[in-house]
């Protein structure tokens, strides 16, 4: 066992997003899981409805719809090494777009907490506003977003 290295400071807003799920949410309008886009900088997110078997190829294709065109491509990743992540073809499209990938380990607050904390207050959120069939979390996501 090593001692922890917090991550280097950012440079600027959005050059470093951390990505996580929240996933097996009851389903609402044919969605069961959040993927969650935390900036380091400004603590903004954007969630996203997906559904738990999200893989690699779909990750990149809801982080291109929902976040790039928005703020572009950031220097880094930070993610726990799920499978989100670690597919070939996800580490082939950072190497070709130069961006570098942070791997932390999942549920490991030293390095990722901002996001684990931000999926938390998501949770709470939604605990609160749905309605009690628990089929409307999907409609929400912007509210909590704002």
């Amino acid at each position: 066992m090593g001692k922890l290295h917090p991550l280097p400071i950012p440079e600027g807003r959005w050059s470093v997003i951390s990505v996580d799920f929240i996933v097996e949410l009851p389903e609402a309008h044919g969605y069961d899981a959040v993927m969650v886009v935390v900036d380091f900088v400004g603590k903004r997110a954007h969630f996203i409805p997906t559904h738990t078997t999200c893989m690699a190829l779909g990750t990149v294709n809801l982080y291109c719809k929902h976040v790039w065109k928005l703020h572009g491509l950031p220097d880094a990743f930070v993610s726990d090494s799920g499978p989100h992540f670690i597919a070939e073809f996800t580490w082939e499209l950072y190497r070709l777009l130069g961006i570098k990938l942070s791997t932390s380990m999942a549920y490991h607050p030293q390095s990722n907490g901002q996001t684990e904390h931000v999926n938390q207050e998501l949770e709470q959120y939604l605990w609160v506003f749905c309605n009690e069939w628990q089929d409307n979390w999907d409609d929400l996501l912007p509210e909590a977003e704002f």
